[in-house]
């Protein structure tokens, strides 16, 4: 079972770096702008989790950006999800309709790698399966 990591215009290579030296197995990326379909659906239900990201998580990603359609499917499917953002301007209670469970702040390439490493401890301690 592995990690389903897609981010709208953040570089997701970093992130699958820090999250591999965390002690996970390497990710299973997925670009949000290959599309939505049947087939994401599968793999994001074959997860253990999945990982959005853009670079402002804001009201606009409640009002239709592809990370709140993302979050959605997954609450919908019953899969845990977890944002890493450039930065984080949603308040609790619409983090909580999307159903974000950890969202982390990382602007550059060394941010998101360190954001990939502390969001890969949290869930090697919090959701990870046996």
């Amino acid at each position: 079972m592995r990690l389903l990591l897609a981010l709208d215009t953040l570089d997701p290579i970093p992130v699958a770096r820090g999250l591999v030296a965390a002690g996970l197995e390497d990710p299973d990326v997925h670009d949000p702008a290959a599309g939505l379909d049947v087939a994401f659906d599968a793999r994001m239900r074959a997860a253990f989790a999945l990982v959005v990201g853009e670079p402002l998580l804001d009201r606009g990603t409640l009002a239709g950006r592809v990370t709140g359609e993302l979050a959605t499917r997954a609450r919908q499917a019953g899969v845990p999800c977890h944002a890493i953002v450039g930065a984080d301007r949603l308040d609790p209670f619409a983090k909580r309709i999307l159903d974000l469970q950890h969202v982390l702040e990382a602007r550059d390439a060394a941010a998101l790698e360190a954001a990939g490493v502390e969001l890969g401890r949290r869930l090697m301690t919090d959701v990870m399966p046996d």
